[in-house]
């Protein structure tokens, strides 16, 4: 893997623009009495791990392309399992009742995409070229995670008065570059070029920007019901947290 000092330095934006996520998420999630919040610092952990990996690729495999692969698969599904986390998060207490709220179909959801994607890469690979068969599987998670993301932008529209009143918007339009995100890494593997490349690390950087603004910017100290509402949550409907309710 040959080494590109700007996409390394971009890497390491990401991973300590997550680090922050979780620091500045943990504590109100954790104050809002809400144990189910707690996917929220830990999605942004899991994504904060998968960038580290991300950025520790090139002095990882050491030139060997087995390994690469091996080594970009377990970051890319580490970061699925992120947004992943984040969409169960904003689907408790809605109507997707059984993916929010039963931690045994989130467990199958999470096996059965890794074996999904274990079953297109070796599939592909005994009936095609190591090449499409990598492809083929960026594919399907980098599609997994889109439709985390879409998920995540109609939960936040869902309450946009709240959202709007909060936060004008910002979490939503964050949530949308992670679309953005994806939809760049998706054309950069249909051979779009640099373009395309550019495009999936500006949506990530901005998004990731957007999202550590609306927890910072004019934002009090230990205002853990600010915090919750800047990101969408508390709303009619999620069935308001009581903590929230009684601060409304």
């Amino acid at each position: 893997m040959v080494f590109d000092a700007l996409l390394e330095s971009v890497n390491v934006l990401s991973f300590l623009a997550t680090t922050a996520l979780v620091i500045l998420t943990i504590k109100p999630c954790r104050a809002s009495g809400v144990p189910y919040l707690l996917a929220i610092p830990a999605g942004f952990g899991l994504m904060t791990i998968a960038f580290a990996t991300q950025t520790l690729q090139p002095f990882l495999v050491s030139g060997s392309s087995s390994l690469e692969s091996s080594v970009e698969a377990a970051w890319l599904l580490t970061q699925t399992y992120g947004v992943l986390f984040l969409a169960f998060a904003y689907a408790r207490r809605t109507w997707l009742r059984l993916l929010g709220e039963s931690t045994t179909f989130e467990l199958l959801v999470a096996v059965l995409i890794a074996l999904v994607f274990l079953g297109v890469t070796l599939l592909t690979r005994a009936y095609g070229t190591i090449d499409v068969a990598l492809i083929n599987g960026q594919l399907f998670l980098r599609g997994i995670i889109m439709a985390g993301s879409i998920y995540l932008v109609y939960e936040t529209l869902r309450n946009w008065s709240l959202t709007q009143r909060a936060s004008q918007g910002i979490v939503t339009i964050g949530f949308a570059l992670f679309i953005v995100e994806q939809l760049g890494f998706i054309l950069a593997l249909g051979n779009f070029g640099s373009v395309a490349t550019f495009l999936a690390y500006e949506g990530r950087m901005v998004a990731l920007f957007l999202l550590n603004a609306v927890l910072i910017v004019g934002l009090k100290k230990d205002d853990t019901v600010a915090a919750m509402k800047r990101l969408g949550l508390g709303g009619p409907a999620h069935s308001r947290p009581s903590l929230l309710q009684n601060q409304q």
